[in-house]
């Protein structure tokens, strides 16, 4: 019987090191996307673009873009990756509303060495102090994709530069799903965004095989709701044709 637990635990031994060793670990730095969503909104077709691209400042630049007959609203965030920190560390955001109502613009430049961002929105400049860490509107959400990744975490924070004043964003993972999507069947995790004082709810579904790449995103508010889903994908370059 002794002979007998001790291959049973040498077996369990090698098993568990073989799984720690086949699973995938995250990329040293995040994996170039580009994809795009569709949905439509009060009868109208909606095409969105998500893209993570590289830019010649050694940076990156991330694009999220709503389209539709209405009008557009098209954010852009230059952004540098701190590979031993693991952070995203934004530079620039640019904010673009054309039709969908009045045109709007916003323009936030991070000073990271004096530690300030400016905002040029219209008619209501703006200037504050920020700490390490603090996100724009949009590279959050590269930094919600790589924590994720790289850690077990339930739940996370962030701040964000929005307004002249240091928002709190609070991401929770509530489940595990696998999803049927245009692409075919994926694996992912759900992520809530819940506000205080404000009952608009955001989910988010990752794919957690695809380098947590965003799949669906669906927004509720006041009974109503809207959802975007995954038609076209690549990662690095290189085209999902299917999941």
């Amino acid at each position: 019987m002794s002979h007998f637990r001790l291959w049973l635990g040498l077996s369990l031994l090698v098993l568990s090191q073989l799984a720690l060793a086949t699973k995938p670990q995250p990329a040293a730095q995040p994996m170039l996307f580009d994809n795009e969503y569709k949905t439509k909104l009060y009868g109208f077709n909606i095409t969105v673009t998500n893209r993570l691209s590289k830019n010649s400042d050694s940076g990156y630049d991330l694009l999220f873009k709503f389209d539709s007959m209405l009008g557009s609203i098209t954010e852009t965030s230059h952004l540098q990756w701190d590979n031993h920190k693991k952070l995203v560390i934004p530079q620039h955001y640019v904010y673009k509303r054309r039709g969908l109502g009045k045109n709007r613009d916003a323009d936030l430049r991070f000073d990271w060495n004096k530690k300030t961002v400016s905002n040029y929105v219209q008619k209501s400049n703006w200037q504050m102090n920020v700490v390490e860490r603090v996100q724009d509107k949009l590279s959050y959400q590269l930094q919600l994709q790589q924590d994720f990744l790289r850690s077990d975490a339930k739940r996370v924070t962030y701040k964000i530069a929005d307004g002249g004043h240091l928002k709190e964003f609070i991401f929770e993972k509530i489940a595990e799903e696998t999803l049927d999507t245009p692409l075919g069947k994926v694996k992912t995790i759900k992520i809530k965004r819940s506000r205080e004082d404000d009952d608009r709810v955001t989910h988010a579904w990752l794919a957690t095989d695809w380098n947590n790449l965003l799949v669906r995103l669906e927004q509720i508010e006041k009974g109503d709701s809207y959802t975007i889903n995954i038609t076209k994908a690549s990662l690095n370059g290189k085209p999902i044709e299917k999941f």
